[in-house]
């Protein structure tokens, strides 16, 4: 497969003055790390956010698709602000209450670092740059919370328009291009910074998929009722698999080439309310009780070619959990670091491409495999996370219950 995600956040800075589960069965736990509490924190953050982007979206039907790392990059630094409201509600939402300063830098750098590692060269990357006002000292705060390599100084007020035609090239770029619509424009009056943040991943399945067996009629069902055709593609493959009762939900690893970065797909048992019962029951201690019981198996597997594209409500998100000091008000108090047109927007695609595959024994629509083969069939909505097992951290979390269906033409 060719999985290809844009995750693009914006931010509009107005200044005043390693996985919490072992998904092999059976590994004994060891003592707990100040690193392991940093990825156990940065993963019940992940799932507080999805789940209080579930609850802001306005149709319950709505797929979700957020960058858990690109959202800490932005909000981690604004831990050394001098305001101790901000500090203690970021240090709230990033479930970092119960660690030192000196553990929480640490954690952060690493993973942030983790994106220079030459694996991620061509398939991932985490980029953002700060644009901040010239001469502006009320912005002055901002070039001391960032590396001095992410900030840039341009003047928004009188060259506004040409500012922002440079920050949508500097996108393209970080993008490789898949960027066609310019960023949304920004009020350049108002504007005393500007963080923007990419994160791009470009990955190859490990086993990819055999184009010419992909099922160009298959259905998905967003209810028992309601279905759709989309394009099914159909493997045969050994992959980790695994089931929780309790949560009625089963889970498979799809790795990428190398094994260092894998898309983990959690399908409900059921079409209809599985996916609401799933997300009334994510919690860490659950999810890491499902990927224990993960063992390699021979799964026929289907999975839609697809396409999603979400600008997720983030800032209603992160106001619902508690990050309430850094977003403009209508209230006389004003806060000395403000957050303003908070936008993330995400892009995927899911195909084919790999290194190599195990092709099913026949094409099309006929379920395939033989006596002790075990079946995962992706036809209605599911969850997924794309795990960096070198950051030991969630580069997306998502939720999809209506893909758009990618159609290949004969030249693709």
């Amino acid at each position: 497969m060719t999985w290809r995600v844009l995750c693009l956040l914006v931010v509009t800075l107005l200044p005043t003055p390693a996985i919490p589960w072992t998904h092999r069965a059976g590994r004994a736990a060891g003592p707990v790390s100040s690193g392991q509490r940093f990825y156990q924190a940065h993963f019940r953050f992940t799932l507080d956010l999805y789940g209080a982007l579930v609850n802001q979206s306005t149709h319950p039907n709505a797929n979700m698709l957020f960058s858990p790392v690109g959202v800490a990059a932005i909000l981690s630094p604004l831990l050394h602000t001098q305001d101790q409201l901000v500090t203690q509600q970021i240090r709230q939402v990033l479930q970092y209450s119960n660690m030192s300063t000196e553990e929480i830098q640490e954690g952060h750098t690493a993973m942030i670092n983790n994106f220079a590692d030459v694996y991620y060269s061509s398939d991932l990357r985490l980029a953002y740059n700060i644009f901040l006002q010239e001469a502006s000292t009320s912005a002055q705060s901002a070039l001391r919370l960032y590396p001095p390599s992410t900030t840039q100084e341009v003047n928004f007020h009188t060259n506004g328009t040409q500012v922002m035609r440079g920050i949508n090239q500097w996108v393209g770029v970080e993008t490789g291009g898949l960027v066609g619509a310019p960023l949304v424009h920004t009020p350049t009056a108002q504007v005393e910074a500007l963080a923007v943040l990419v994160v791009y991943f470009s990955g190859r399945w490990l086993h990819r998929f055999d184009r010419n067996l992909t099922f160009d009629k298959g259905l998905f069902y967003i209810t028992s009722q309601e279905r759709f055709e989309i394009p099914m593609m159909v493997g045969r493959l050994e992959l980790p698999l695994g089931y929780s009762p309790d949560l009625e939900v089963r889970v498979l690893e799809l790795p990428f080439v190398g094994r260092k970065v894998s898309m983990f797909i959690l399908l409900p048992d059921h079409a209809d309310l599985g996916l609401t019962n799933l997300e009334r029951n994510i919690t860490a201690d659950n999810i890491k009780a499902l990927f224990s019981t993960l063992k390699d198996e021979r799964v026929n597997l289907r999975l839609p070619r697809f396409r999603v594209d979400v600008v997720p409500p983030l800032q209603d998100a992160l106001v619902s959990l508690g990050l309430t000091a850094v977003f403009p008000t209508t209230t006389d108090t004003t806060p000395s670091l403000l957050l303003h047109d908070f936008l993330h927007r995400a892009v995927c695609e899911v195909v084919e491409e790999g290194d190599d595959w195990s092709p099913p024994q026949v094409p099309g629509g006929d379920q395939v495999g033989t006596f002790g083969d075990k079946y995962f069939e992706v036809d209605h909505p599911f969850i997924f996370f794309v795990w960096d097992y070198i950051g030991s951290s969630v580069v997306l979390m998502g939720r999809i219950v209506t893909p758009e269906p990618i159609i290949l033409t004969h030249d693709n």
